[in-house]
């Protein structure tokens, strides 16, 4: 779903783009959670995601997941937590098989880089090199 918003009429270097959506690509499911961000947006987002893992739980198959965050901008701190409530939920995670986040690059993806010490998670700031990464990636 991409939504357009209009905070100053007349100026349409205002328009904020919201992408917040869902879609799959063989065992890759991409999920976009991008532009100004407010609560509601997180449950809408996490509606659509949370449909297409259950598809894959529910035939037995692990999925690989590109989560794009690239442009995303909470609206709010509350809104950042509860996105890390509901993406970080075991039942969905524990389902896939590696993880790529697209993020700005940038202070807070440098430090996640740093940090991870997970093999099945990786950062970019590109998003064809986090899809190669997640097509190339086996366990």
């Amino acid at each position: 779903m991409v939504l357009m918003d209009n905070r100053n009429e007349g100026d349409d270097s205002k328009l904020i783009v919201k992408n917040v959506n869902t879609e799959v690509s063989g065992d890759i499911i991409v999920t976009h959670l991008i532009g100004q961000i407010k609560i509601q947006d997180v449950y809408d987002w996490f509606n659509d995601f949370e449909k297409v893992c259950q598809q894959f739980i529910s035939e037995g198959r692990e999925y690989k997941l590109l989560v794009d965050r690239k442009g995303y901008t909470p609206d709010h701190f509350s809104v950042q937590k509860e996105w890390k409530d509901k993406f970080f939920n075991k039942t969905m995670l524990k389902h896939s098989k590696a993880i790529a986040f697209l993020l700005e690059e940038g202070e807070i993806m440098n430090h996640l880089k740093q940090s991870n010490t997970k093999k099945s998670v990786e950062f970019f700031d590109n998003y064809e090199l986090a899809f190669k990464w997640l097509v190339e990636y086996s366990k």
